[in-house]
């Protein structure tokens, strides 16, 4: 070692630590199962017309 201090670490801001918390990529995961299973039909029918369209486009 240099025989210096180290560099003190800066606290995070609390708006940080909010966003990077655990919890909020898993509520959102939620609301956004939620809105899924609220509009399904819808995305069934994108899903099959995305597929069908990259099927035709010769991309297979």
């Amino acid at each position: 070692m240099t025989g210096r201090e180290p560099t003190p670490v800066r606290p995070a801001r609390v708006a940080r630590r909010w966003v990077t918390a655990p919890l909020v990529p898993a509520l959102l995961l939620a609301v956004g199962a939620l809105g899924a299973a609220a509009s399904g039909h819808v995305l069934t029918w994108a899903v099959i017309g995305a597929l069908t369209g990259y099927t035709l486009s010769g991309s297979v």
